[in-house]
């Protein structure tokens, strides 16, 4: 079992459709490939980890780093796992630049992300630099 966790920047031209498009893709390919994870998008930026067979990370972060939505794309953490952190965890997505969500919606978004990021397991390198960056980019922190 193989691990790993990177982050990316959105391109300027990836809009909502784009996202969307990226989610409905990640959970196909993930499915079929037997790929657990978590993939958080927020403001302009990805962190997504990823589990399973190491050639099919491989195979589908090299994919990831060429696709003209995402630049900046940044590995974070890879290696070998003994099981699973995500094993049940399947995509989500909550569009906060929608117009019809209210400032208090984001901030709720944001508090849950972080209170999310405190509570899950982080016994793995790997979830750990996820979840630290997921709320970096919560909180505004540099990265």
């Amino acid at each position: 079992m193989y691990e790993l966790v990177y982050s990316s920047k959105a391109n300027k031209k990836t809009d909502k459709y784009a996202i969307l498009d990226i989610l409905k893709t990640a959970q196909s390919t993930n499915k079929a490939l037997d790929i657990t994870g978590c993939l958080v998008f927020h403001k302009t930026t990805f962190v997504q980890i990823l589990e399973g067979n190491k050639e099919d990370i491989h195979g589908l972060f090299a994919r990831i780093s060429i696709d003209e939505r995402h630049r900046e794309v940044v590995i974070l953490h890879e290696g070998e796992i003994k099981k699973r952190s995500f094993d049940s965890w399947s995509m989500a997505f909550h569009n906060l630049n929608d117009q019809n969500i209210s400032q208090q919606d984001t901030q709720t978004f944001e508090q849950n992300l972080i209170m999310l990021s405190e509570l899950v397991d982080r016994s793995s390198a790997a979830s750990f630099l996820f979840w630290l960056n997921v709320r970096k980019q919560v909180m505004g922190w540099l990265v």
